[in-house]
């Protein structure tokens, strides 16, 4: 008979999911990373290091944040959920 504190056993299919989905995770905040060295760079050598029109940099900036937070939250809920 279980004990009712003994974590059940996880099914063989949500270490991968999570797994890949960490990852996922991982290469975005990365990218946030490098978005952020970028918009430094960029603020002090403004001749260099454009990609277009600022109004394009600042929505791929924005949509990465908002990619960023999303998955970050969602990969928390999933680890609250096990």
């Amino acid at each position: 008979m279980p004990d009712e504190f003994e974590e059940a056993a996880p099914s063989p299919k949500a270490p991968c999911a999570t797994g890949l989905l960490e990852r996922a995770t991982g290469c975005v905040l990365l990218g946030v990373l490098a978005v952020l060295g970028w918009m430094t760079l960029a603020a002090y050598f403004p001749e260099w290091g454009r990609v277009g029109r600022v109004e394009v940099e600042v929505a791929a900036v924005v949509l990465l944040l908002f990619a960023a937070l999303g998955l970050v939250s969602l990969l928390a809920l999933l680890h609250t959920r096990r």
